[in-house]
């Protein structure tokens, strides 16, 4: 049990950093910003796999991930500007995009660990929060 937790974190801060890569690469690809469309992945990712890497107390872990998620979000991308690339009239501009899309990510990452709680049978080790039942 300890490995499996001692684990986790490391499964989620990869999760992290390869759907925070490939959402930018993919953003990029469209045409899009691709710090909005990174953080955007890599906050889905982060809830997503906390739930699914934790042993017990799943979706503690998952709502502790999406508040800790949300705060280094915060530090790290407020305040942002409009790139160079993104055109002459909006260009260093500030903006709240990037966050927004973050903070999006994470809460439909949350939805999905509801949806998966859900549909997850009473014996599934998807749903095992580890509650002794009484």
């Amino acid at each position: 049990m300890v490995l499996r937790w001692a684990l986790a974190p490391l499964l989620v801060v990869c999760g992290f950093i390869v759907t925070g890569m490939l959402g930018g690469f993919v953003a990029d690809f469209v045409g899009l910003w691709h710090i909005p469309g990174a953080g955007f992945s890599a906050a889905f990712a982060v809830v997503v796999v906390a739930y699914l890497a934790a042993p017990r107390y799943k979706f503690v872990s998952a709502i502790t991930a999406l508040v800790l998620g949300a705060i280094a979000a915060w530090l790290l991308l407020e305040p942002s500007f409009y790139p160079e690339s993104y055109g002459a009239r909006d260009a260093y501009q500030p903006t709240h995009l990037p966050i927004i899309a973050t903070y999006i990510g994470g809460l439909l990452g949350l939805i999905a660990v509801i949806l998966i709680r859900h549909w997850a049978g009473p014996n599934s080790s998807f749903k095992a929060d580890g509650c002794a039942a009484a």
